[in-house]
């Protein structure tokens, strides 16, 4: 990830997957509004794109698993001549995003894991990710140390987040900021790859400068208003439509969800069994 473009390739993944949860969370929550059902966020969304059978089909979790091998293989076949210790930590961080995805095509497919296992996936793949970035602010110069320290406090955040989402599915706002940090951690991607690697030496960004180091807490703040600003028109406009025509129409759940309910469901009915087989 030592370059422009291995900042590109996950940044690009990160911004996709944050704006594929933004547009899920939005129409769900407007659909829901309309049919009077109680919005309930999922670890997962459906293809907005296609409706009937194909919106059922696991989209989000077979791109997270092709873009994950994808991008790790890139790490250990096209930059491994260039041999670091780094090309493995990144390869390490996409495999935890495979497993993820993973998790989520064996809940989709019948296999009964636990209630929340999605869920736990994701938020296990985020801390691995935060952990492994954690090494790239000691030792460097002090401006790549600090650009990399806003995005383990990123990555971190979007954990703790998801970790609460799992608790409380019916809040919305858990499921925006979700994808807002998600996004975020993805434009900043952009960021770290162009400060660090897009200019010609001399660069602008003199990585011991106190000033520059400002400059680049002023980028990261605009990161996170450009963020809020297009979800807020994004979201006025899908409140504009809806109220305009009235057919908006989104599923309140996915594949994934009902199969992790059926499982929470027979826990319960085990658990209750067992309960009154103690009683006799």
């Amino acid at each position: 990830m030592g370059t422009l473009i291995g900042h590109v390739i996950p940044g690009t993944f990160m911004l996709f997957w944050g704006w594929w949860w933004a547009v899920g969370c939005i129409l769900r929550y407007f659909s829901c509004k309309k049919s009077g059902a109680r919005y309930v966020s999922t670890p997962t969304f459906q293809n907005v794109c296609c409706k009937g059978i194909i919106s059922r089909l696991p989209v989000e979790s077979v791109m997270k698993v092709i873009l994950s091998a994808v991008a790790s293989l890139n790490e250990l076949i096209v930059f491994r001549p260039v041999s670091s210790i780094s090309i493995e930590q990144h390869a390490t961080m996409y495999l935890f995003f495979l497993l993820s995805g993973v998790v989520d095509l064996c809940i989709y497919y019948g296999l009964h894991l636990p209630s929340g296992s999605s869920y736990g996936a994701m938020v296990l793949a985020f801390v691995m990710e935060g952990l492994l970035f954690t090494s790239h602010v000691h030792g460097r110069p002090e401006l790549d140390a600090y650009i990399h320290q806003l995005l383990v406090y990123i990555i971190f955040l979007t954990a703790l987040v998801i970790a609460l989402e799992m608790k409380f599915k019916t809040s919305i706002l858990l499921g925006i900021t979700r994808s807002y940090l998600t996004m975020l951690q993805g434009s900043w991607f952009f960021g770290v790859g162009i400060i660090l690697y897009g200019h010609k030496q001399p660069s602008f960004w003199d990585h011991e400068s106190h000033t520059l180091i400002m400059y680049a807490t002023l980028y990261f703040c605009w990161h996170c208003a450009v963020h809020l600003i297009l979800l807020v028109l994004f979201t006025l406009g899908v409140w504009y439509y809806n109220r305009k025509h009235g057919d908006l129409e989104y599923t309140s759940h996915d594949a994934t969800e009902d199969v992790e309910q059926n499982a929470s469901l027979l826990e319960s009915s085990t658990k209750e069994e067992d309960s009154e087989l103690k009683v006799h």
